[in-house]
């Protein structure tokens, strides 16, 4: 009988321990997203503009994106030539 009970007692502990774990680990996904919020808060003495650094964004992406296609490219071309 006490094997029955053991298996229960492991059962619940692991439950409640994973349980634990995941909350545990949405606490902390919810800190990294209220301080990456924090920035653009403005009561936060560094105040970063949403407009502005959404902006900043978009030109940095699309000088990536043309950064990818020159690479693409000359990947292109070399295989060409062989």
């Amino acid at each position: 009988m006490s094997n029955i009970y053991e298996q229960k007692y492991q059962e619940e502990l692991t439950n409640l321990q994973d349980s634990l774990i995941d909350i545990q680990n949405m606490l902390t996904s919810m800190y990294t997203i209220k301080d990456e919020i924090w920035r653009y808060h403005p009561k936060n003495k560094n105040f970063i503009n949403p407009i502005k650094e959404y902006d900043n964004m978009s030109f940095e992406i699309d000088k990536l994106e043309k950064k990818i296609s020159k690479i693409e490219l000359n990947i292109l071309h070399l295989k060409s030539a062989n």
